[in-house]
């Protein structure tokens, strides 16, 4: 058996573990880790750095999936969803556009003031830290992984393990301090589930998006479903490695002669894979044939190629490095986990006109976590999901995913650092966080802020 096919086989042996110690461990599921980070954890256990039982001539192969994986995640980012018109998706989640963008144009805004001001005069950091709040806490591990590329070609190669440390701990932090908010909630206003109904709701949020037996029959029930998906991912991924190269070439000629400044050699392909995915979903749509991708089966192999990424991730993320920087490290969680916690108790009241509680959550879940833990946060605050938030969280993604957490603007964040300094960065993005911020407030007085609080089922109604 070849070194490859060795590491492959025990990472997703200790995979399949993690999701048995998580379906068998109460503590796990109280606080709804995800499975992901217990196989990561395990696999740094077990690896080189603390009790080496896996080598570093294994554990090689699996520092490289997270930036081919990332493609994958990003290129299933639209495949199978039906796309709306342009003002659908605002009236339904113009709030929530607005105060997602306040978040993520924040967490830029506080990082680069940190670099500027303490973290650079005083620990020399690099001046592209200024981005990891939002890179880790908006993008998440699989934003993080993606741009080590971009991290190496721009001298700062330990940028990767940190960002991966502050998407671990920010995850973490959202989960448990999003079950604390709603225990917080439900105390006040008084709404109590029976032991039966807390069971349900519990159990719709233990899973992490797929079981592996049902994926199973799944597979072997529906080859030409799961053929076609793979056929456009590989088409998405191919259309995005097109555009990627015809604006590197573009770009060549253009600016040749002119200035030695050049921008998209340095942006990472995940962004591309995504647009391709767009484009895809958008002729579809064009030949009406948008469910012609089986939306459930695209979200399997996202989630699957997810998992993977952040187990894979964290398990080869350099204790070192992160221990070196870990004044670096811990400023930075500090302030996005205080600012996030702030925006949700003193700006969501304000910019949701109804339902501030279930909508903030949603958003906040997301912007420490990832998409799936706002999902997940949302199912336990909202469980029959009166308040609709589901669907004007998900119209919501389909204008915020392309630029920010993880999209264009997260992508190239730290080539504009780089390229033109922290500065300027600023300037642009304390303007655009002041207008998101503005426009919010202004959205929020639009409709009737009265709100009814309402027990039904378990849910939290404001």
């Amino acid at each position: 058996m070849n070194q490859i096919t060795e590491s492959i086989i025990i990472l997703a042996f200790i995979i399949i573990c993690a999701r048995f110690i998580k379906r068998h461990s109460k503590l796990m599921q109280k606080y709804f880790i995800p499975s992901s980070l217990i196989a990561g954890f395990i696999g740094l256990l077990i690896g080189p750095q603390i009790f080496a039982g896996v080598t570093s001539d294994l554990t090689q192969y699996w520092a490289v999936l997270p930036k081919y994986l990332i493609n994958v995640i990003f290129a299933g980012l639209f495949l199978g969803k039906v796309i709306p018109g342009k003002k659908e998706i605002w009236k339904t989640a113009g709030p929530q556009i607005a105060f997602g963008n306040t978040l993520a144009w924040g967490q830029y805004v506080i990082g680069l003031i940190l670099t500027m001001a303490i973290l650079t005069p005083i620990f020399n950091a690099n001046p592209l830290t200024g981005a990891l709040i939002e890179i880790s806490f908006e993008g998440g591990h699989g934003t993080a992984a993606g741009l080590a590329p971009t991290f190496e070609k721009l001298n700062f190669p330990e940028g990767t393990d940190i960002a991966l440390a502050l998407a671990t701990i920010s995850i973490l932090v959202a989960v448990i301090s999003g079950i604390i908010i709603l225990n917080w909630q439900w105390k006040k206003e008084c709404l109590f589930m029976t032991e039966e109904e807390r069971k349900a709701r519990d159990r719709q949020c233990i899973r992490s998006g797929y079981n592996l037996i049902t994926l199973g029959k799944k597979i072997s029930a529906t080859p030409k479903s799961i053929a076609i998906n793979i056929l456009a991912f590989a088409i998405s991924i191919g259309l995005g490695w097109l555009i990627m190269n015809s604006l590197i070439f573009i770009e060549e000629i253009v600016l040749n002669g002119f200035t030695d400044i050049r921008f998209f050699p340095y942006v990472p392909m995940f962004p591309m894979a995504m647009i391709g995915g767009l484009i895809l979903q958008l002729l579809l749509r064009k030949i009406k044939k948008q469910t012609f991708i089986h939306r459930r089966t695209a979200e399997i192999i996202t989630t699957l190629a997810l998992d993977i990424l952040i187990a894979s991730a964290i398990a080869t993320v350099s204790l070192k490095v992160v221990g070196d920087n870990i004044e670096i490290f811990g400023i930075l969680a500090i302030a996005g986990i205080s600012w996030i916690l702030f925006a949700f108790f003193f700006l969501g009241p304000k910019m949701f006109p109804q339902f501030w509680f279930e909508k903030s959550l949603t958003n906040i879940g997301q912007s420490m976590g990832m998409t799936a833990t706002g999902l997940m946060l949302n199912r336990l605050a909202d469980p029959n999901n009166h308040s609709k938030t589901k669907e004007s969280f998900a119209y919501k993604q389909l204008v915020f995913e392309p630029f920010m957490g993880g999209g264009l603007i997260t992508a190239s964040s730290i080539i504009f650092i780089y390229e033109f300094g922290s500065w300027p960065v600023l300037i642009i993005s304390t303007m655009v966080f002041l207008f998101w911020t503005i426009f919010g407030l202004v959205l929020g007085k639009k409709k009737n802020p009265k709100t009814v609080l309402v027990q039904n089922e378990g849910g939290v109604l404001g």
